[in-house]
């Protein structure tokens, strides 16, 4: 959803460039001057992004080209080739995700706000130090000395200046003025790793009794499985030792199944509006919350996906789910949003946090401490939520 709500932009907008195949090792220069173009375009500042795997079809329609495994872990490379060559820093990221079924992938150059770039060693023979790039009309070009009057008389006025405080107000759900929420436990009475053992407990216990009666053989333990397991599970001959060790490493066979149930199935979900109640727009925007440790309320550090399938912390915040730091004593969950204009309501996480509940925390409070900083504030706003949870 992410990525086709940037490509309803203008095909000529400065923040957005399409194209169906990836720079490759000899489309280094191109892709340095490309993403300085998009860097140094004129415009509001925010977000700018290079697409791959898509291109302008007829009547403005977009044409998509899945991307390979090899296109996708050269993605992963630009960073630090960007960092290698451009200065000042920029802050990029890869994305990916499908499109009407097809596997694509971007560049986001984000605070983009301190133009001009330019390149500050030699990056080959048509790319020299000191070279600086425009994107102007949809189409690419070496900068001119209006550019650059244009880019420093923008980085004037855009210099970080104090803005007073208590500007921000942030909640629960649409409300940025709710403080507390209420939410319901859920049952986590069966995990998956613990109807597992039980199933496993009663075969072990049956297979014993069969051999102190004499009446073990493959057509007994073949109707016992079938009794506990019904069709979950294929019969395999096996004996009582083999069993027990089975038994003993249920939670390390079944943790994959646990996370989904704990962090996904039956995980305690919420999000957060926030609301700039100035009359300046504010940019460069972070929030941190912070959130306790301990083994009855465990907060997700990703979106876990279903058994048997895989998810990465940062693949999960391309996803758009915050970033979550756990440490000994506390929890840190951090977002960044570009611009908050006046007046301007948003929720604030693509994706709702998730938490893992035990039911130890019935009738019991937990404090979330929030702080927000934008550019130009002279220190953090920070202000409490309250968690309550109930039967």
């Amino acid at each position: 959803m992410l990525l086709e709500n940037l490509l309803k932009q203008s095909a000529d907008s400065p923040k957005l460039h399409l194209r169906e195949a990836m720079y490759g090792a000899a489309g280094q220069a191109v892709m340095l001057q490309e993403v300085m173009g998009l860097a140094n375009a004129a415009g509001r500042s925010g977000s700018r992004h290079i697409f791959f795997g898509v291109k302008l079809a007829d009547e403005g329609k977009h044409k998509f080209k899945a991307l390979s495994k090899s296109a996708l872990n050269e993605l992963q490379t630009y960073a630090a080739i960007i960092s290698k060559y451009i200065e000042p820093d920029l802050k990029v990221a890869p994305l990916y995700g499908e499109i009407q079924g097809y596997l694509i992938g971007a560049l986001e150059i984000t605070h983009s706000s301190n133009p001009p770039y330019i390149i500050k060693v030699d990056a080959g023979r048509d790319l020299r130090r000191g070279d600086c790039w425009v994107r102007e009309g949809g189409l690419f070009r070496p900068a001119q000395r209006a550019d650059l009057d244009r880019m420093y008389q923008s980085s004037a006025t855009t210099r970080p200046v104090d803005i007073d405080n208590n500007i921000m107000r942030i909640g629960f759900g649409d409300d940025p003025n709710r403080s507390r929420l209420k939410l319901l436990l859920p049952d986590v009475s069966n995990p998956p790793s613990k109807l597992a053992a039980g199933k496993m407990e009663n075969e072990i216990d049956a297979k014993k009794s069969a051999v102190a009666v004499d009446v073990a053989d493959t057509g007994m333990d073949r109707l016992i499985h079938a009794r506990l397991y019904g069709n979950e599970s294929t019969f395999t001959q096996q004996g009582i030792d083999t069993m027990i060790e089975g038994y003993n490493a249920v939670m390390e066979r079944y943790l994959d199944h646990d996370n989904y149930y704990n962090f996904e199935t039956n995980a305690v979900r919420f999000n957060l509006s926030m609301v700039n109640s100035g009359h300046e727009a504010l940019e460069d925007i972070s929030l941190m919350l912070t959130l306790p440790v301990a083994e009855e309320f465990k907060v997700a550090d990703r979106l876990y996906p279903p058994p048997g399938k895989t998810r990465t912390p940062k693949e999960s915040e391309l996803l758009g789910y915050p970033r979550v730091k756990a440490y000994n004593k506390a929890v840190q969950v951090k977002y960044e949003i570009d611009r908050l204009e006046p007046d301007q309501q948003i929720k604030v996480f693509e994706q709702d946090l998730r938490i893992a509940i035990q039911p130890q925390l019935a009738g019991k409070k937990v404090r979330v401490k929030c702080s927000l900083h934008a550019r130009g504030f002279k220190h953090p706003e920070e202000s409490r939520l309250t968690l309550l949870f109930s039967k």
